[in-house]
């Protein structure tokens, strides 16, 4: 039960963190003059060197991180947790997943109204794409360690699923349409979530 106590601790710890890094990076995009033109600095930096690779490669994973495409993840995810009868797991899961959805897309992004680095319609800040992967994968992860028993399988996972939150964040930047500073708010965002089902789900479990 100690160990339990230390490890929520730690959780919140995180959640913390997080925040702190989140709001840092906010205040930074709406009230340091040139945020945006070290971002562009940046963002031309990084995709100047990823231009030599196939450009297949961040339409892939930009798509495969988008809502549009994340039901059948949280389909199947949903699907294994239920067989194994951890509705409350499924239940937070898809709770999360989609409410870092709402929150940036439908909420955030319209209170900071930060413009795209590009000619793509909407805002910017932060990465819709990025929240919502590191949320769901994060989660996947946090699972993983949790249930699967072979040692193999939980390394190999956490890393499949690690690259993918990687991968979808750096497509966003591979694409030009968004800042560095939104992929990394994104990021925490995203890692806030994650802690903060990991804490309910150990409060649930104690009980």
């Amino acid at each position: 039960m100690k160990d339990n106590s230390s490890s929520v601790v730690l959780n919140w710890n995180y959640v913390t963190l997080s925040l702190i890094v989140f709001v840092a990076l906010t205040l930074l995009v709406l009230y340091f003059p040139n945020m945006r033109s070290i971002d562009t600095e940046l963002l031309r930096t990084i995709r100047k060197f990823l231009g030599q690779f196939p450009s297949y490669i961040p339409v892939f994973f930009s798509n495969y991180g988008g809502i549009g495409n994340f039901w059948w993840p949280q389909i199947t995810a949903g699907a294994v947790l239920i067989s194994h009868q951890k509705y409350l797991k499924t239940f937070l899961l898809i709770f999360f997943t989609q409410g870092a959805y709402v929150f940036v897309d439908s909420y955030f992004k319209n209170i900071i109204c930060r413009e795209r680095p590009s000619i793509h319609a909407g805002y910017s800040f932060p990465s819709g794409h990025t929240t919502i992967s590191m949320c769901f994968y994060g989660i996947i992860i946090y699972l993983v360690m949790k249930y699967v028993r072979s040692a193999f399988w939980r390394i190999a996972l956490s890393i499949f699923f690690g690259f993918i939150i990687f991968m979808v964040a750096l497509s966003r930047l591979w694409l030009g349409v968004h800042f560095p500073t939104d992929v990394v708010a994104g990021l925490f965002l995203g890692f806030l979530f994650v802690n903060l089902y990991i804490i309910l789900d150990k409060f649930f479990t104690n009980r």
